[in-house]
Formats: C-alpha cells, sequence, structure tokens
C-alpha cells in the first residue's frame, strides 16, 4: 500500500478538485434551464391567471353594487339593469347621464361615448365600469336587444281564424 506523502496528498487532492470542478460544470447548465424553464413557467401562469380574472368581472344588478357599499368603490364591475328615466346628453362632448334600476333601487351612470344603438329609456343595458359611491362612470356600453321573437301567422291558422 502506498503511503500519501505531502506531495502525493497534494496531487490527488487538486485531481479531486478538478473532478468536483468538472462536475458542478457539467450540472451548471442544467441548473440554469431548469431555472429559467421554471421562471417561464410562473410567468405563463401569472399571465393566465391576470388575463382571465380581468376578463371575468362580475355582473351584479344596482341593488348588489349599492349593497356592497365602500367595498365596491373603484372595482371594474358590469352593472346590468333597466334605463329608467330621461338620458341626458350634452352635444358638444357626447356625454351621457341616466339611471339604471333592478326595480328596486337606481344608479346613475355616466358614459362618455355615442350611445349604443338600441339605446332608449326602458331598455337593458349592460355597463361596464367603475362606482365611486356617487357616479357609476362606465367604460363600455351595451344595450340588450329584446328577444321577443313572434312567428308570423301562417295561411292555415289564418283562414281557420276568418
Amino acid at each position: 500500500m502506498a503511503s500519501l506523502s505531502p506531495d502525493n496528498y497534494s496531487t490527488a487532492t487538486f485531481n479531486d478538485s478538478l473532478g468536483q470542478l468538472a462536475r458542478r460544470r457539467s450540472r451548471a447548465p442544467r441548473r440554469r434551464f431548469a431555472v429559467a424553464g421554471l421562471v417561464m413557467v410562473v410567468a405563463i401562469g401569472y399571465l393566465i391567471f391576470s388575463s382571465f380574472s380581468a376578463a371575468v368581472t362580475s355582473v351584479i344588478s344596482p341593488g348588489e353594487l349599492l349593497g356592497r357599499g365602500a367595498a365596491a368603490y373603484g372595482q371594474t364591475v358590469r352593472l346590468q339593469g333597466k334605463v329608467v328615466g330621461a338620458v341626458g346628453q350634452d352635444p358638444s362632448t357626447l356625454a351621457a347621464r341616466f339611471r339604471v334600476s333592478d326595480g328596486r333601487t337606481a344608479v346613475m351612470v355616466s358614459y362618455g361615448s355615442d350611445l349604443p344603438q338600441g339605446f332608449k329609456e326602458g331598455a337593458q343595458v349592460e355597463a361596464q365600469g367603475a362606482y365611486n359611491g356617487h357616479m357609476f362612470t362606465a367604460t363600455t356600453l351595451t344595450a340588450k336587444c329584446p328577444t321577443k321573437y313572434q312567428a308570423a301567422p301562417s295561411a292555415a291558422s289564418a283562414s281557420s281564424q276568418g
């Protein structure tokens, strides 16, 4: 058995150190790749989550909005209800003010663009925006079309009635 002399010991230690260094260097690219992949997966997950949470704003009635109190201030929501009362519109700025009701309570809504086709008193609307405690400021406004379809009377039913 060979004895370890200081010269042999330093050479053996040096060779072991080189071997460890080589193993570390061979693992470093794999670690970097794994960390980069993990960062990408987390970033993509965050983007997906944030896009869904932004797209899924709650649809509420004026009563529900007022029932939330100060907790609703500044949150983006979709307000749904019927236009009640007069609609005031500034012809120079196209800004409109009107009330949206659920039959029990009403909220004043401000909308600063062209009113959609089908918008009138009594129409069902959906306004997306934020409430500040006094006024709901809508960024988008959609008028719901009535779904009252009545088929034209057929010739057979018209002759049997006459």
